[in-house]
């Protein structure tokens, strides 16, 4: 037995176990065990991963002539600017079918997308389709917010709900709203009361979403400020429960809201709700 063994049998084994020669004597421990101070190991990994480092500074993305390592804040300004460019695209599509449905007087989708793979099949391709995103609500969505609040699939009666309204509120102010299909019900701007629609990026100060129209699906940015919504949780085939969000009270980003306390306090900007 060398010294590094003896140090570690008369300071940590006869603290910990009944008998301290146990783990020498059946060999757990190797000749060449040294103890040393650690730096968690850091120095160790940068020598294993030395080739891996230099391999990925060829990894590394050029912008305006600086060198960039890739991270969340990168990834999540060039979500922001994807969005905004699919936003930009889709308008100008939507736009560029209702004119061509204007010129062929269609009046309703079916004939106008059918016109549009026929004639104007680069259109026909880049429209958004309300469809493709509802197993976005149906499938992730019900079933994540069901988990959130505790609502079983099984319910047959909606007497049967036994669940705490206080915390179910406080977990759907920290819930995330990608996916949710949103109804607004009253807002300053009149003419967005009735949109209803999938929720593609719940942002800071809006949520942008895609409705289903007569003619064509359209993405729509619509603000929080101002602005009711209304969406509901199915329980079986005829009970929902149906919640409110206020927008003004929603105007952080989800992640924001995971760690944020919402309080009581300071409702002067509630009296736009209670004055219409």
């Amino acid at each position: 037995m060398d010294r590094t063994q003896e140090f570690i049998k008369k300071c940590l084994f006869t603290k910990n176990f009944d008998n301290p020669d146990k783990p020498i004597d059946e060999n757990r421990l190797r000749d060449t065990l040294i103890v040393v101070p650690t730096d968690g190991g850091v120095s160790q990994r940068l020598k294993q991963n030395k080739s891996r480092l230099s391999l990925s500074a060829a990894n590394l993305v050029a912008t305006d002539g600086k060198i960039k390592h890739p991270s969340y804040r990168d990834i999540n300004n060039n979500s922001k600017i994807a969005m905004k460019n699919h936003i930009q695209t889709s308008r100008k599509v939507c736009q560029r079918a209702k004119r061509i449905a204007y010129e062929q007087k269609l009046k309703d989708k079916e004939s106008l997308y059918k016109y549009l793979e026929e004639k104007e099949h680069e259109v026909w391709e880049q429209l958004p389709r309300y469809e493709n995103y509802l197993p976005m609500y149906e499938k992730l969505w019900l079933g994540y917010i069901r988990e959130v609040l505790g609502v079983d699939q099984d319910i047959k009666h909606s007497t049967k709900i036994n669940m705490n309204q206080s915390s179910a509120l406080t977990k759907l102010s920290m819930a995330e709203y990608n996916g949710s299909m949103l109804r607004v019900v009253k807002s300053i701007n009149r003419d967005i009361i009735g949109k209803q629609g999938i929720v593609l990026w719940d942002s800071q100060k809006s949520f942008i979403m895609i409705t289903s129209g007569k003619l064509v699906d359209e993405i729509k940015v619509i603000p929080k400020r101002g602005t009711v919504f209304n969406f509901e949780v199915p329980i079986n085939d005829t009970d929902a429960l149906q919640y409110t969000i206020l927008g003004d009270r929603f105007k952080y980003r989800s992640s924001d809201r995971a760690a944020r306390k919402f309080k009581g306090r300071r409702c002067d900007d509630l009296l736009f709700y209670l004055q219409q």
